[in-house]
């Protein structure tokens, strides 16, 4: 990536420009933005690194090389290209969220129709149970019966 021009402090106009108030939009050099920071009009002031500034009249040559864009028109459009995708994210989330919950309700309709299911059977094998128990009673009974009448023939 190109290297951008130097920019010389806008107050001393001798020193490198090294720092950018974000408030006064101005560059300052070391010295004069420890001044700028010891006023009290500007004491709560902004700066950045001058390097790391984007400048506003840097421009650049489109792909078909017919127009020149400036990085401001770029970053607009990423800052917006960036909204739309959280847009969309946020959408998706909660889209994602809605099918969760909707199959954490349906597995709760299934566990509760499992657990009916399983008292069902429960209740079928309790009732054969005793179906079972009673015929065998009966049938020990008959036994018993049938051996004291053979006992006292």
């Amino acid at each position: 990536m190109a290297q951008a021009a130097s920019k010389t402090c806008e107050v001393c106009v001798s020193a490198s420009g090294s720092h950018y108030c974000i408030d006064c939009e101005e560059y300052y050099c070391e010295n004069c933005k420890f001044v700028h920071n010891k006023q009290k009009l500007s004491r709560n002031h902004q700066f950045q690194k001058a390097s790391d500034r984007i400048p506003k009249d840097m421009h650049t040559l489109c792909d078909r090389k017919t127009q020149w864009h400036t990085f401001s028109q770029i970053v607009d459009v990423i800052v917006q290209l960036r909204g739309d995708n959280e847009t969309k994210l946020r959408s998706k989330i909660n889209e994602a969220n809605r099918k969760i919950q909707k199959i954490e309700e349906s597995l709760n309709v299934f566990d509760n129709s499992v657990e009916s299911v399983i008292k069902a059977i429960s209740d079928e094998g309790n009732k054969i149970k005793r179906m079972v128990d009673k015929s065998v009673a009966q049938m020990i009974a008959l036994v018993k019966e049938q051996s004291k009448k053979k006992k006292t023939n």
